[in-house]
């Protein structure tokens, strides 16, 4: 037991000197770190500054971007009709849609001595923005002396006024979603009637047919006033159809005939359907922050707001500080350094009032564009080129509203290192919908510069000599 006692005490007495040592060994205090260690051994070439922030302003302005191409948005889905919406204005939609006989033939295609009994309409709406407590009036003209094409893109601010006239061929009323019956004049359909045997008979191709009958134009008779919400009804022309009802008064005739008259379907590739879309931003409401006129462009005073609106609405201009990337070049060179290397540069904006109301009516994407109407896109999001070479629209800077911050993030590095090379020189762009949403009935309220959250625009980088 005395042999046992007299170890322990001698291992006890030997701890704390070894943690004492172990201790000194391990301060921070005692070690010197020499940075530039090695440098001497590394080319000039290759010298480099840790990776740096750096936040550039960005100056925002209110613009429109007045036409888009309407032939391609929501495939024969159309919309018709006038909204309010007290940040954005009036919206008046008009709807243009051919229509082709189910089935082309041209040899007594009517059989002999036709008769008109009559011919009817059915057209069907999915869907409606606005006040849907009111039946609204649809005029529907026939258009004429025109002919569209297929292969033809139609843009939101075409004049159709030339080929319609003053009378409607014929009008319903609409209250909603549903279908709306009704009868066509006898007049235009006996001019349906064609029973040659030549290759004249307008039913012996698509391109006769749709010269002599170019197609229709629905147009919501009353406009939205102050004071009034309005409505936007979303057509569905695949549901849509006319009859033709006839019967033969020859010898082996039938009873009673019909030709079916469809405006889409998926047998040939012979519809066309677009809108004619306008705007009245005056209709807008400064009060609960809308869009004050005055400032639609406007690109000498920094807005306080930006506005991303579809259906070629009002979009947000955003304008990178030049003097502030000079700046950070200027500071790199004084420093020894010749070239600024991003990582990243992440655009950052800001909605206003987040809430439920205003994420129901924004858009779930936008996106930054150089001159989206004349298809001038940023290298990095090209969707038309993008769609040519993957048959998708996959092309991204991010651009997704994230819904628990109510922020639009943006990776626009590509772009910004093109401004600090000097291999691009726009500092202006601007912010619309994400392409595939450019036709959306949405909009966007956003903070401009002018604001207590003005966008913020952080750049990450490394300096190199």
């Amino acid at each position: 037991m005395t042999h046992c006692s007299k170890n322990n005490t001698h291992h006890f007495t030997l701890l704390p000197l070894l943690l004492s040592t172990l201790l000194l060994l391990s301060l921070p205090s005692c070690t010197q770190r020499d940075d530039a260690f090695g440098n001497d051994l590394v080319p000039p070439s290759q010298h480099m500054r840790s990776t740096i922030d750096s936040t550039v302003l960005v100056h925002t302005y209110i613009s429109t971007c007045d036409s888009l191409e309407t032939s391609v948005s929501g495939y024969y889905e159309p919309l018709v009709g006038s909204y309010i919406d007290p940040l954005t204005g009036r919206i008046d939609i008009q709807a243009f849609v051919n229509y082709s006989p189910f089935g082309f033939r041209h040899s007594h295609y009517f059989g002999e001595n036709p008769v008109i009994d009559s011919m009817r309409y059915a057209i069907t709406f999915t869907g409606a923005i606005g006040d849907t407590t009111k039946s609204v009036t649809v005029d529907v003209y026939e258009v004429k002396d025109y002919h569209f094409h297929q292969d033809s893109a139609y843009f939101s601010n075409f004049d159709m006024s030339p080929y319609i006239g003053a009378t409607p061929l014929f009008s319903f009323e609409q209250k909603g979603p549903g279908t709306a019956y009704g009868r066509l004049p006898d007049e235009f359909a006996k001019r349906l009637l064609d029973n040659t045997q030549s290759k004249e008979n307008i039913y012996y191709n698509d391109t006769l047919f749709h010269k002599k009958f170019p197609g229709l134009y629905f147009k919501l008779r009353n406009q939205a006033t102050a004071g009034e919400e309005g409505t936007l009804l979303k057509m569905d022309m695949a549901q849509s159809t006319m009859y033709l009802f006839y019967h033969n008064t020859g010898p082996n005739g039938l009873d009673t005939l019909d030709q079916q008259i469809l405006f889409y379907s998926d047998r040939t590739y012979d519809y066309i359907c677009f809108t004619t879309i306008q705007h009245d931003y005056t209709l807008s409401d400064p009060s609960k922050g809308g869009v004050p006129a005055t400032a639609i462009g406007d690109t000498t005073h920094a807005s306080e707001y930006m506005y991303v609106q579809g259906l070629a609405g009002l979009m947000g201009q955003l304008r990178i500080e030049k003097s502030q990337l000079e700046r950070l070049q200027q500071q790199a060179v004084e420093q020894g350094y010749s070239h600024i290397a991003l990582h990243r540069a992440e655009l950052k904006v800001r909605m206003v009032d987040s809430g439920y109301e205003q994420y129901n009516k924004s858009f779930t994407g936008l996106g930054i564009y150089h001159n989206m109407i004349g298809y001038e896109f940023l290298d990095e999001y090209n969707p038309i080129l993008d769609a040519i070479t993957t048959n998708n629209y996959t092309a991204t800077l991010g651009g997704s509203l994230n819904r628990s911050l109510g922020i639009y993030t943006f990776d626009i590095t590509s772009y910004v290192q093109k401004l600090l090379t000097g291999k691009e020189e726009r500092y202006t762009t601007e912010l619309l919908p994400a392409y595939l949403q450019r036709n959306d009935t949405g909009r966007s309220w956003i903070y401009g510069s002018n604001s207590p959250y003005p966008p913020l625009l952080v750049l990450t980088y490394t300096l190199i000599k």
